[in-house]
């Protein structure tokens, strides 16, 4: 089912302007479990959207007024938490672990991975920090946590209202790790070194000691190979969204 929310993502993720159809786009998933209780003139009022231009994005998805978008957000948030549970049955966290390709033992990787939902649940937002695929196998990952009330966004270069801080994420998937060094020196104005910083990386050397430029590294085997580690985020996109669900919602 292409429920509301994702397709909400799905612009949010891949547009290439600043406008307002962004920043609504943005405003909802931070407020996201908030929008029931808001009128149309007070989501107007909170976003500094114009009535108009918000309206005109709910015409671009094919509703002729605010109310059955809401409507049609509020009613989609109760299926996906329906598919949520239906879908959580039968699923732990551990079955996963023990399933999937990892350099370290399943306890210690239960241990790491509790520390990381732990440090996403405290946080105020989810920074994801990628390229074009590795961020659309995360897709399913964002759309949960923004289910459960966690604002989760791609990082945009456009975006300059994006300054990070003690109460942020940062997950930088990158098969080689080089992307997230790289950014780490281009964009210092954001701060990235206040926030908690997680690396999915098959590379080694970012795990220990001197070269270790995250938190939090989570090392799965593997030579770069492009394939195998789109399989590999896959599985720790499910596993992070299992165990939070599992540890923070039931």
């Amino acid at each position: 089912m292409n429920l509301l929310l994702s397709r909400i993502l799905t612009y949010l993720n891949g547009t290439l302007l600043y406008d307002s159809h962004y920043q609504f786009c943005k405003f909802i998933i931070y407020n996201y479990l908030e929008l029931e209780d808001l009128s149309f003139d007070e989501v107007s009022l909170k976003s500094g959207i114009s009535k108009k231009d918000i309206l005109d994005f709910c015409i671009l998805l094919g509703f002729n007024d605010y109310e059955s978008f809401k409507a049609k957000l509020v009613r989609d948030h109760m299926i996906r938490l329906d598919q949520i549970r239906a879908r959580m049955l039968g699923v732990s966290s551990e079955k996963l672990i023990n399933e999937m390709e990892k350099s370290c033992t399943n306890e210690t990787m239960k241990e790491y991975i509790s520390i990381i939902c732990e440090a996403i649940f405290k946080a105020k937002r989810v920074i994801l920090v990628g390229a074009l695929f590795p961020m659309s196998i995360a897709v399913e990952f964002q759309t949960d946590l923004v289910t459960f009330g966690k604002p989760v966004i791609q990082y945009h270069n456009f975006d300059k209202d994006i300054d990070l801080d003690e109460n942020d994420v940062t997950i930088f998937i990158s098969a080689t790790g080089r992307s997230m060094n790289s950014f780490i020196q281009i964009k210092k104005e954001l701060g990235v070194d206040k926030a908690t910083s997680i690396l999915v990386t098959q590379n080694k050397t970012y795990v220990f000691g001197e070269h270790k430029i995250a938190d939090y590294v989570i090392h799965v085997p593997g030579k770069f190979d492009g394939i195998n580690f789109n399989y590999q985020i896959m599985t720790i996109c499910d596993l992070l969204r299992v165990h939070y669900y599992q540890q923070y919602y039931l």
